[in-house]
């Protein structure tokens, strides 16, 4: 799949990625309602991304080793993360017909963008997640607990696994999100976790921000 003509796609999905189907606690189910925008207005938007950075991130400086990309990658079946002891299956979704990426309808479990860059390959490979649901807390709940060199790990069907290391955690405004930085083409084997951040608008039932976990892979 050729990059650039999908991420103009992705970026209208940006808005909702691991939200579509969230809702507060204290909110009763509501009719979701489609979201489209224009494409042209995407592309052409100067925006520069605003990031709210979660602790004091040591970017250039790794504690850790890092590995050199893989030719095929690896297709997830479980993500765990031991820092706050997340242990998920992992289900391939899609783009909707309205421009959103999906989610998983379950919330313990969490969605990778497929067919895209899959873990351990050169690239950006993405795992969206739902931060909550009616009845409190979903499936990326603690992402935001993570830390710098935090372990993520991938598991496929046969037993095989990679691990990635967390480079920075940011959230974004919803509309302003790096979409070229979040999916688009890298050197190095990246893996990239959103979810909802911020305050949740019970008019538009949605959150204000999105989270973004940056990982790179380890071993």
């Amino acid at each position: 799949m050729k990059a650039k003509p999908f991420l103009a796609f992705l970026l209208i999905c940006l808005s909702l990625t691991g939200c579509s189907l969230s809702a507060h606690p204290d909110t009763p189910p509501q009719k979701e309602k489609a979201t489209v925008h224009h494409p042209l207005h995407i592309q052409e938007s100067k925006i520069k991304p605003r990031p709210i950075r979660y602790g004091p991130f040591l970017y250039e400086l790794r504690s850790y080793p890092l590995a050199s990309p893989l030719q095929d990658g690896l297709m997830p079946h479980r993500l765990v993360i031991p820092a706050i002891k997340l242990d998920s299956l992992v289900e391939p979704v899609g783009v909707l017909p309205n421009g959103q990426m999906d989610v998983p309808k379950a919330f313990d479990r969490v969605g990778i963008l497929s067919p895209w860059t899959k873990p351990g390959m050169a690239g950006n490979a993405v795992i969206a997640g739902h931060f909550d649901h009616y009845t409190g807390p979903a499936v990326f709940y603690k992402l935001r607990k993570l830390k710098h060199g935090d372990q993520i790990m991938v598991h496929d069907a046969q037993g095989k696994s990679l691990t990635f290391r967390v480079k920075k955690i940011e959230s974004y405004p919803a509309a302003e999100a790096p979409i070229d930085s979040i999916f688009g083409p890298s050197s190095h084997a990246q893996l990239n976790l959103i979810t909802c951040s911020g305050r949740f608008n019970r008019k538009t039932q949605e959150h204000a921000n999105r989270l973004v976990v940056f990982s790179e892979l380890s071993y």
